[in-house]
């Protein structure tokens, strides 16, 4: 046993020290595999995209979205400051949500149009400045400059707003039949910025709308954050040039020349987050002959969710529609 206890001793110690190297080894290993693995999966990821996905514009919008809500805070506080937190800011902060924005798109000479709107539904004054501040409902007319600029009609416009303050100005519009896909376009993007709501429509200045009505509908969508809600259509694509409805990009649409779905250019309207990306990605959103078409092409390869809603079917006018083309 005395020749025999040296001789295990220095055979245990020697594979001690054997399992030891071996599985500092395997450690050494595993962490260099790691190392490599973690390199090639930033390699991959990290490549530059050249096209922005649907999410990344979906996450600018919110991102945009809590920037502008911060800033908006920032200016309050502020003002807070220097009228001392007196009541008047409290009073002003309690506001009531905009549910809607409604823009009437019109044009130069249609002035009897906007005022029988005026009289019919949209109204004046007080009566309009009480249908924002109780019903959340902010209603506008949308119109462009002249190609002129500060000509007659530039000045026709201008004196109108100092006494009906309902008009809303493009002012980096110019106001022309072909260029409506554009104007619808910006007032989008203009309006989404301007106000914070919960949805925006189109509308035209030979339309009347029941708002009531429309605020019943809106409400039932409050939960879905991408809706488009309107008359959804489809049609022919003329290809003739001079025919009213000639379309210039009548090769896009196949063979069957044949519109996919979209909502009617009468009355349609959009979600927050869909003016958004409007306002986010105008430059580079290809315009058609068509507003309504243009509208709708848009939201083709999104994650959108078409409401075809035929109350918003303003030429057939029905009971339960909420409009009426005149």
């Amino acid at each position: 046993m005395a020749v025999r206890s040296p001789i295990s001793t220095l055979l245990l110690s020697f594979f001690a020290t054997v399992a030891s190297l071996y599985v500092a080894g395997r450690l050494w290993q595993d962490a260099q595999i790691r190392v490599y693995l973690a390199k090639e999966l930033d390699r991959i990821t990290g490549q530059e995209k050249t096209v922005m996905s649907v999410d990344d514009s979906w996450r600018i919008i919110q991102c945009r979205e809590q920037q502008k809500k911060l800033s908006d805070l920032e200016m309050e506080l502020a003002a807070a400051r220097q009228e001392g937190f007196v009541s008047k800011h409290l009073s002003e902060t309690k506001r009531t949500p905009k549910v809607v924005v409604i823009g009437i798109l019109t044009g130069f000479g249609r002035r009897s149009k906007r005022d029988a709107i005026r009289q019919a539904w949209m109204g004046t004054g007080t009566s309009l400045k009480k249908m924002e501040d109780q019903k959340g409902v902010i209603v506008r007319f949308v119109i462009g400059r002249s190609s002129n600029r500060g000509d007659n009609l530039d000045r026709s416009i201008d004196n109108e707003n100092k006494h009906t303050n309902d008009i809303f100005i493009l002012e980096n519009h110019v106001e022309a039949p072909e260029e409506l896909p554009n104007k619808t376009k910006l007032f989008f993007s203009h309006a989404a910025e301007s106000w914070d709501a919960s949805f925006y429509a189109k509308v035209n200045d030979d339309v009347y709308v029941n708002v009531d009505a429309l605020g019943h509908i809106l409400a039932s969508h409050l939960d879905k954050p991408r809706v488009y809600i309107g008359c959804m259509k489809s049609g022919e694509v003329f290809n003739v040039q001079g025919h009213k409805w000639f379309e210039p990009d009548w090769w896009k649409f196949g063979d069957g020349k044949t519109y996919f779905r979209h909502a009617s250019g009468e009355m349609f309207v959009i979600s927050h987050a869909l003016a958004r990306f409007i306002s986010i990605n105008r430059s580079i959103l290809h315009s058609y002959a068509h507003d309504d078409v243009s509208v709708g092409s848009w939201f083709i390869g999104v994650d959108v969710q078409h409401i075809d809603e035929r109350k918003f079917c303003c030429s057939a006018w029905s009971t339960g529609s909420i409009c009426s083309g005149v």
